[in-house]
């Protein structure tokens, strides 16, 4: 049997699984490919109060680390100083901007309205220094960073303790208890290919492993199809009627450490045309 791990889809309609829910399966002896780590929050921090600090701290840790785990020492520095210019950027110059800002609509006013025997004049706007040593840096400079985020974790001394003193590794997330009563969520298209009409099935995980994917056509019993671990996933079966549509329905549900638990989700139908 094709493991659930190894990224092989089951398209050809012979494994037929259960009408209820799955048991629970032995772990197979063959290697694993990926390890069943808890999930994480995404790297990047979204309030932009945190976003400097991040900058600050990144920049720091990629040269002490950068050519250590063989990344090359210009692209190092570049992506350090790319990392400066956004941490000042978001940081000082933007409260500075805001500050400044918040006066400018008061100002329009003392000059639509105002009294008094001296000249006005705008305020000027005199932003913070920013620190030494920057260089001038092209626009998109945290696109830069985040494809060179990727370039360090696929570097050949990388190490996940690496990666959290970079920050560039997320938060744990803890993993939603086997047998919660929440069902995955799960959509319906088609996709015409050259010879047949295939069904994409797309689904959260909600910080699950995967989800128990089965179908049923026509008056038949459900059919196990896969253990998807990756949405979408392509129901690539021929008709079972060649030439004649027909419809196909589709449930899931939540797939952990080996088990299928929880409860299905709704129902959900489409047609497949020839």
């Amino acid at each position: 049997m094709v493991l659930w791990s190894s990224g092989i889809t089951y398209s050809s309609g012979v494994l037929w699984g259960p009408a209820e829910p799955p048991p629970v399966l032995i772990a197979s002896t063959q290697p694993k490919t990926r390890n069943n780590t808890m999930a994480r929050k995404y790297f990047y921090p979204r309030k932009v109060a945190e976003q400097s600090p991040w900058h600050i701290n990144y920049a720091e840790q990629v040269v002490i680390h950068g050519v250590a785990i063989g990344l090359v020492l210009a692209d190092v520095m570049a992506s350090a100083n790319d990392s400066k210019h956004l941490a000042y950027t978001i940081g000082s110059w933007w409260d500075s901007a805001k500050n400044f800002g918040k006066g400018a609509p008061g100002q329009v006013e003392v000059l639509k309205y105002g009294t008094g025997l001296t000249p006005f004049e705008l305020p000027e706007f005199l932003p913070p220094a920013p620190p030494a040593g920057l260089t001038p840096v092209l626009p998109g400079a945290l696109a830069r960073i985040f494809k060179f985020v990727k370039m360090i974790k696929g570097a050949p001394g990388y190490t996940e303790g690496i990666g959290l003193l970079l920050g560039v590794v997320g938060e744990e997330m803890p993993l939603p208890p086997p047998g919660a009563t929440t069902p995955p969520r799960i959509s319906l298209s088609t996709l015409q290919t050259p010879t047949l009409q295939q069904v994409l099935v797309k689904f959260f995980k909600d910080r699950h492993e995967g989800v128990w994917l089965e179908s049923r056509r026509g008056t038949g019993d459900w059919q196990f199809l896969n253990i998807a671990v990756g949405s979408p996933y392509t129901d690539a079966r021929e008709l079972l009627v060649p030439g004649v549509a027909e419809v196909r329905e589709y449930r899931a549900m939540f797939w952990d450490k080996g088990v299928a638990s929880g409860v299905w989700c709704d129902v959900a139908r489409i047609t497949v045309s020839p």
